[in-house]
């Protein structure tokens, strides 16, 4: 746990905003690279690490990208207007603390909104925000462009028990469950391929291209899904549970059952979600890739999802990432369908 612990603090602390993923992809690579073969990036800045030279290829994937901002303009007033870069809760933005990467340097702000006491309506957009870093205009137009990159200030913290809180969980507990698998022995009969993709929040790109050039014999996408909390009752699960194993025409059903056996073989807590369409997820594009690749879904159940503090239980991290093992081992053992 402690060591889970240093690299999801490390992964949720460095950056790596949809389409500005080298510091992310940069410390998943500092922490893989002691146990695989070989490594590279692709156009779209897709990490791809391989580990074992065997014959049959098994690609396991976790996107590296997170939400973000984009500055879009500076007003008389200094004050910066933005974009979204992926999906965000829009009521939790106002005094929201920011760093924009500017030119030269990073900047603080404060994400502001017209106070509750002077609005003339009480529901806003994203048009009525701003962020505050406490310059004139000609000084903002010294430290900022337009296109600049803002993220979220959020600390990675310890809960009680082993839960934890920071941003960015999704998907960096994905990464550090690729981590805990690249450390067991690789079946000589298999290459494992891990991927750290690009530009998930933004509609599920990188996976889908380093699947294509991999072309892998099985494909386990490892992603987040909702937790459950006092005020969500559907299409949610527990969290320190264990892995959530999709069922649906998302997934190959051979994988999917597969999992599951493994699990009950091997005593490992699960559970499923049964999905009928979109998982959203980048299961959805790499199941089309080429002409077609035998996908399974795993998901860590993960609370207030794109908000400044996601939570996690770290044991499911654990429970995902041996379940992964137990069925690499079992798939190395079948042959080719």
């Amino acid at each position: 746990m402690i060591e889970t612990e240093k690299i999801l603090r490390d992964l949720c602390s460095c950056g790596g905003v949809s389409g500005s993923e080298n510091g992310a992809s940069d410390v998943f690579l500092k922490y893989a690279k002691p146990y695989c073969s070989s490594f590279y990036k692709d156009t779209l800045g897709n990490l791809i690490i391989k580990k074992g030279n065997g014959k049959k290829k098994i690609m396991v994937e976790a996107h590296c990208d997170k939400i973000g901002l984009m500055i879009s303009g500076i007003t008389d007033q200094g004050f910066l207007l933005f974009t979204e870069i992926g999906g965000h809760d829009k009521k939790i933005m106002p005094s929201t603390t920011v760093t924009v990467h500017g030119k030269k340097e990073d900047i603080f702000g404060v994400i502001g909104s017209v106070p509750s006491h002077l609005k003339k309506k009480q529901s806003f957009d994203i048009s009525d925000l701003c962020i505050d870093v406490g310059l004139t205009r000609d000084e903002t137009l010294k430290a900022v462009s337009v296109g600049d990159i803002a993220e979220f200030n959020t600390e990675y913290e310890k809960l009680c028990g082993d839960y934890a809180a920071a941003s960015a969980l999704d998907d960096r507990a994905g990464l550090a469950v690729l981590l805990e698998v690249m450390k067991t022995e690789c079946p000589k009969n298999c290459e494992i391929i891990f991927v750290a993709s690009t530009q998930e929040e933004v509609g599920l790109r990188g996976a889908k291209t380093a699947a294509f050039a991999e072309n892998p014999d099985v494909y386990i996408c490892v992603d987040v899904c909702h937790g459950k909390t006092p005020d969500a009752s559907k299409n949610v699960y527990q969290t320190g549970k264990g892995a959530v194993i999709t069922v649906g025409p998302n997934v190959q059903p051979y994988v999917s059952r597969a999992l599951i056996q493994t699990a009950r073989e091997k005593g490992i807590p699960y559970q499923i979600d049964v999905d009928g369409g979109c998982t959203g997820t980048n299961a959805w594009t790499v199941q089309i890739a080429r002409r077609g690749i035998p996908t399974g879904l795993l998901s860590i159940s993960l609370r207030y999802m794109h908000t400044r503090y996601e939570v996690i239980s770290l044991k499911d991290i654990d429970i995902t990432a041996k379940l992964i093992c137990e069925y690499i081992k079992k798939e190395s053992e079948n042959g080719d369908r």
